[in-house]
């Protein structure tokens, strides 16, 4: 009995691993690119602080240097998860990957496992625990001086965007999306933060939710180009029987993703079955 409930644990951790293969990457940025947007912002809100003389100039560069360290560390990280995922082939059925995978696991751990093993001793992993609160401690630091600038100027859109990538960075996703809300109607022609917002209610909403999409098609009266814009505008029209419309943004995307990448056989697939 055992087994059947491994089984079907297994089954539900392979839908998740398939759901990507079957449609084109989701708008979602990926955590190194909202790490780096929170340095950028750090960096900018250092320059702001040395204008107005709260911070002395060997004070800022000793800032700025932390900041440009974990910015060089993050894009390493970010070159390395996009060098991994450039690797995946389009190619294999999804079948062969959800009854492979499960077997050559089972398998694997059938001759080489050791459940008996003793765990990560913490020691070992202090630095990197150490690490990553010290990061989120100096993106508390940024919300907490953000929201105090916000309480004297609430008008100020850049500040309420840059609070909600904060915010986004360290988990608090309802505030984030509270702070991106009050950004947008104050950025009226910038294209990130309706981007980055779309990306968390398409994640929240498992697709094309109306909020997000509306989003989207501002980011497009913007940049026509965009991607993620035009694939989940187009399944918005799709659901909405507006096929016409819908081929012609999925004809348009196939024009921008490269040649023979997954991305694009899924789109291209979709619009022959549009035909």
């Amino acid at each position: 009995m055992i087994w059947v409930l491994f089984g079907g644990l297994t089954a539900l951790a392979m839908l998740g691993l398939l759901l990507p293969l079957l449609r084109p990457a989701a708008a979602a940025s990926s955590r190194a690119a909202y790490d780096m947007a929170v340095y950028r912002d750090q960096l900018d809100e250092i320059s702001r602080d040395i204008e107005r003389g709260l911070l002395s100039p060997d004070q800022a560069e000793a800032a700025r240097t932390e900041i440009k360290r974990r910015m060089l560390t993050s894009s390493e990280s970010g070159a390395a998860a996009i060098a991994a995922g450039a690797e995946r082939s389009g190619g294999w059925p999804s079948w062969l990957i959800a009854l492979g995978l499960p077997l050559l696991s089972f398998g694997l751990y059938a001759l080489m496992g050791s459940p008996n093993l003793p765990d990560q001793p913490y020691a070992e992993r202090a630095a990197e625990i150490a690490e990553i609160r010290s990061q989120v401690a100096m993106i508390e630091t940024t919300v907490a001086r953000l929201e105090e600038k916000l309480k004297a100027n609430p008008s100020d859109g850049k500040n309420w965007a840059m609070l909600a990538r904060s915010q986004r960075a360290i988990g608090r996703t309802e505030a984030a999306k509270d702070s991106y809300r009050k950004a947008i109607p104050l950025l009226p022609e910038a294209v990130e933060p309706r981007i980055e917002l779309a990306a968390i209610l398409i994640e929240e909403g498992q697709g094309p939710v109306p909020e997000a999409v509306d989003l989207l098609r501002q980011v497009l009266a913007h940049e026509p180009d965009q991607p993620d814009a035009l694939y989940f505008v187009a399944q918005a029209e799709l659901a909405a029987g507006h096929s016409e419309q819908a081929k012609s943004m999925l004809s348009h995307l196939v024009t921008l993703l490269p040649a023979g990448s997954s991305d694009r056989v899924e789109v291209e697939k979709q619009l022959e079955r549009l035909k």
